[in-house]
């Protein structure tokens, strides 16, 4: 029976998330404008091959603030530049959603759940990634403009009935709550 309610508990959530997503694009220009931009941002940034760092620096170029473009480049000619001997590629990326956590006249965060397949010298085929994020965007000479993201650490689901003692927290989550 917990199995049963926590399964209905989920797919609640999942379907308010769907709710937000649809409600939230439909309320505003500004909401409609910075969900395209989240998952152009998205598919972009999960769509490169190491040995073209310039081409991928460019096409990100154009979704990021000037500042945070500066950032950018220096992690990935970095990190580029360690992996390229494992000839990484990233492609099929996929937007699973997309929902404005805030928003106002020049500042949004949105939440994103994105898929992609990583390839490298490691994997015999293509792994799937699973990415959450949150997207921070700043409006510049009318442009919605990615200032920062972050990484939403997975939370674990349990279930509690009054016959079972309280799960201790994992290191993920205890991680995750400070």
């Amino acid at each position: 029976m917990a199995v049963v309610g926590a399964l209905g508990g989920i797919l609640a959530v999942v379907g308010g998330l769907l709710i937000l997503t649809g409600s939230e694009a439909g309320s505003s220009g500004a909401n409609r404008q910075v969900l395209a931009r989240a998952s152009d941002f998205a598919v972009t940034y999960n769509t490169y091959d190491v040995a073209d760092v310039a081409d991928y620096q460019k096409r990100l170029s154009k979704l990021l603030s000037p500042k945070y473009e500066a950032q950018f480049v220096k992690v990935t000619d970095a990190i580029f530049t360690a992996i390229k001997d494992k000839k990484q590629t990233s492609g099929e990326a996929k937007v699973l959603s997309t929902a404005v956590d805030n928003i106002d006249e020049d500042s949004a965060d949105v939440l994103v759940a994105v898929d992609a397949s990583i390839s490298n010298t490691d994997n015999d085929a293509a792994v799937l990634r699973h990415f959450r994020w949150v997207v921070s965007f700043e409006k510049i000479k009318g442009e919605w403009l990615v200032s920062n993201f972050e990484s939403v650490a997975p939370v674990t689901a349990a279930t509690v009935t009054p016959e079972t003692p309280t799960p201790e927290p994992t290191a993920t989550e205890e991680g995750a709550a400070k």
